[in-house]
């Protein structure tokens, strides 16, 4: 999947993303604290939830992008509006779910499916049975030929989360272990098991592309000896915990000169999160859309440069990355950068052309910091 242009509106929150445009690999959202970075990628996947069957309050989107194929699809829809009070809950299902008023999808410019509230949900001009009116149409008719390509497309969203150490101490059960066992990479790549649960599948059944990874993250880390996935010693757990742990997998290293493998709950978390990363850009999917919030976070200086190349140079994937560190910034070019601006609930996309920003790396970042405080009343509530 590339996300070609994205539209979006919360009327539950008065929160709305003006047209923006991505480039088909590198996206680098820049600007001040505050103008709606993060939420464009929380409304990326949100549209990812709405492909899945989720029923949201006040959503409106229109979005184009291709798939694998290079077949364009534009899918357009609006969630009714309710007011709601969230501190008290609703006996009722129905109360949680909105009703959609109006659903699009076209293909290559030809119109696949029409929904409105009055007239019902008409596909390649047929007229279907009544439906769910609080699902999506992809999600309603993802066993049709021409619809299932869009729902699979937007599986290939993946946010890479900020997690803690221990929320990446995963149970692996038997039954993944045996379902995985004859199974080639590219369906590995194309499950929805959390990354570090792709890496240990590799370790075992794929030990080129693990040694591949394991390389990747020796460079930037030339202390470390090697890399291993193992199961959790109980051993060194309480007997109340050594049932809970006893399908628990996580990450060991050794470093070059020292004996004892060090147990992932004392790797530090930049080491943790290099590794992910460099997970995520060879057990991704082609043609997957990755989104990274504050990109730097937890990442020392080393691991900076070293994973934004990485990043730079992968042409099978579309990153749309927010980030405020200089560094990043600078070693991004110009063109990638896509510059965020806010005025009340309003949200803004602009290139740095369309800044007049300087092409040259050494003067742009300047023209940025210059943009940004020429601007500060697009901050303003």
């Amino acid at each position: 999947m590339k996300i070609e242009r994205l539209k979006y509106e919360d009327r539950e929150y008065q929160w709305k993303l003006n047209t923006v445009e991505f480039l088909p690999n590198i996206n680098l959202l820049v600007g001040i604290s505050g103008a709606g970075k993060t939420q464009i990628l929380r409304s990326i996947n949100t549209l990812k939830r709405v492909a899945n069957g989720g029923s949201l309050n006040g959503v409106c989107w229109d979005i184009t992008f291709s798939n694998k194929d290079n077949i364009v699809y534009n899918w357009r829809g609006q969630f009714e509006t309710k007011l709601s009070n969230k501190l008290i809950a609703s006996d009722s299902e129905e109360e949680d779910e909105f009703k959609i008023l109006y659903e699009y999808l076209d293909k290559n410019n030809q119109n696949l499916i029409e929904r409105t509230e009055k007239e019902g949900i008409f596909f390649k001009g047929n007229k279907t049975p009544k439906l769910s009116p609080f699902k999506s149409i992809v999600e309603l008719l993802n066993q049709e030929e021409d619809i299932s390509p869009v729902q699979q497309a937007f599986d290939k969203i993946f946010k890479i989360e900020n997690t803690t150490v221990f929320d990446d101490i995963l149970r692996l059960p038997a039954q993944i272990l045996k379902r995985y066992e004859n199974c080639s990479l590219l369906e590995i790549k194309n499950s929805e098991l959390p990354i570090l649960i792709k890496l240990a599948l590799v370790y075992r059944y794929d030990t080129q592309v693990f040694n591949k990874i394991k390389s990747v993250f020796r460079e930037i880390f030339n202390t470390i000896e090697d890399v291993k996935i193992e199961p959790f010693n109980q051993d060194e757990l309480p007997l109340s915990l050594a049932d809970v742990f006893k399908e628990a997998i996580l990450v060991k290293i050794k470093e070059k000169n020292v004996d004892t493998w060090i147990r992932q709950q004392y790797i530090s978390l930049g080491m943790l999160k290099t590794l992910m990363y460099i997970s995520e850009l060879y057990l991704a999917p082609d043609d997957s859309v990755i989104l990274i919030d504050e990109f730097e976070n937890s990442l020392g200086i080393n691991c900076i440069d070293s994973v934004t190349d990485l990043i730079c140079e992968n042409k099978h994937l579309q990153f749309i990355i927010t980030s405020h560190h200089p560094y990043i910034i600078n070693n991004i070019s110009p063109e990638y950068w896509k510059i965020v601006t806010r005025k009340g609930g309003i949200v803004n996309v602009k290139t740095a052309e369309d800044f007049h920003i300087s092409s040259s790396r050494q003067k742009a970042f300047i023209d940025l910091i210059n943009v940004l405080e020429d601007y500060p009343e697009d901050l303003e509530d």
